[in-house]
């Protein structure tokens, strides 16, 4: 039985990642295609999260609703699946601001409260000892998995670059598919855990313990810090530097590139030197990359291209270490039973922390002040958003500081 649950997760998030590939990868994309600003990219990309944070904290009740945490994340991801085709639906007919943000919002509404309830499901169906190795191939096949439907999705775009309102619909119907067969496999596993069993810890009692307290404190100030530049790639790529969305494909193809072929290495680093010796080292590396990306902009088009593919290659480094290490320490500072409101707490502050920043950020990049005052100079207001996320990403390292410490109290 362990080992069927095993295979059909692995199955299933590979579904689930043709439809992330596919769609959730291209948002950004589609909102500059449609000609929305900096700032309203950037509320495109964090304000569903905030109301997803938000809808976390009840999450134990949605699934006590459904009677299962399976049951509950069998349904969700269907209804995933019926939005996709509402978004092409949507895209054929308008351009609407508004009406593109609501459906964002509802979706990944859906998306974040399935979360914590996915995590503490698969805690039950994967046995600890399996877990630092288990979750690193898993995430090598997804990610690779992402990394097709990338290149897949740029192709398509290319291809319809007259008709780009086609291509977005093709690959988000190719989405829909996924979707779908990645219910059909959740179905297929186990039921894992009892709704009951979690229903006796109280938020209260999390916040009183120091060492998941200052874990809370990083992972909202680093998911901050990283807004200020994650949600303006795309606009740095297409707008500032001037380059293609074929060449915007090939970087998020080199990002899951570093991503994929580093899983297992960060499994095997996880497994012998702990996951906060990889969180820490992630942290670091997070701190250097935007001073690449600043760097960038004074190449030639081809010299953008090349040094652009690198630095992804990099960060899809750096960030597979990063997710899989903080996605442990969810398990290693609390136990089976009480993960699902840790994580939804932690996630709705991550929320909180991603709108703040994008909307910060997007106002910094949208600001005629800041653009006007750098019209004499060779340096843009995207630029300076960049500078502010290194200040904040060595703040975050400050933090992260504390919790040797308070792993210790």
């Amino acid at each position: 039985m362990i080992r069927s649950n095993l295979r059909y997760s692995i199955i299933e998030g590979s579904f689930w990642a043709l439809m992330f590939g596919l769609g959730e990868n291209y948002i950004s994309a589609l909102g500059v295609f449609l000609g929305y600003s900096a700032l309203q990219i950037s509320i495109l990309n964090s304000f569903p999260q905030l109301i997803g944070a938000f809808t976390q904290l009840i999450t134990n009740n949605l699934a006590g609703f459904f009677k299962s945490m399976k049951r509950f994340i069998v349904i969700g991801s269907i209804v995933q699946a019926l939005l996709w085709l509402l978004l092409v639906y949507i895209i054929n007919n308008t351009d609407s601001y508004i009406i593109v943000l609501v459906w964002a919002t509802i979706y990944f509404g859906i998306t974040s409260s399935m979360g914590p309830a996915w995590i503490s499901w698969i805690g039950y169906l994967v046995p600890i000892r399996l877990r630092p190795n288990y979750h690193a191939n898993r995430n090598q096949i997804i990610n690779f998995t992402i990394f097709i439907s990338i290149f897949v999705g740029g192709l398509i775009l290319k291809y319809y670059d007259q008709n780009m309102i086609l291509g977005f619909s093709i690959m988000f119907s190719v989405g829909v598919f996924g979707r779908l067969a990645s219910a059909y496999f959740l179905n297929k596993k186990s039921e894992g855990g009892s709704i009951e069993e979690g229903r006796h810890y109280k938020y209260k009692n999390i916040l009183r313990d120091k060492t998941k307290v200052v874990f809370m404190i990083y992972n909202t100030s680093i998911h901050f810090a990283v807004m200020f530049l994650g949600p303006l790639f795309t606009i740095y790529i297409l707008r500032t530097m001037e380059l293609s969305y074929l060449v915007l494909t090939l970087c998020m193809v080199s990002w899951w590139l570093g991503n994929v072929f580093s899983s297992k290495y960060w499994g095997r680093v996880s497994k012998k030197n702990g996951n906060f010796h990889v969180l820490k080292l992630t942290t670091i590396y997070m701190c250097i990359l935007p001073f690449f990306w600043i760097g960038v902009y004074y190449f030639g088009d081809k010299g953008r291209i090349l040094v652009s593919l690198i630095i992804n290659l990099l960060a899809g480094f750096t960030f597979s270490g990063f997710g899989l290490s903080s996605f442990n320490m969810l398990y290693d500072i609390s136990d089976e039973k009480e993960v699902i409101k840790f994580s939804s707490l932690v996630n709705c502050l991550k929320g909180v922390g991603i709108f703040a920043g994008s909307v910060m950020a997007g106002s910094i990049v949208d600001s005629a002040f800041i653009i006007n005052s750098l019209s004499d100079y060779n340096f843009t207001s995207i630029q300076v958003s960049m500078t502010v996320s290194i200040l904040l990403r060595f703040i975050s390292l400050y933090f992260l500081g504390f919790l040797p410490k308070a792993l210790t109290a």
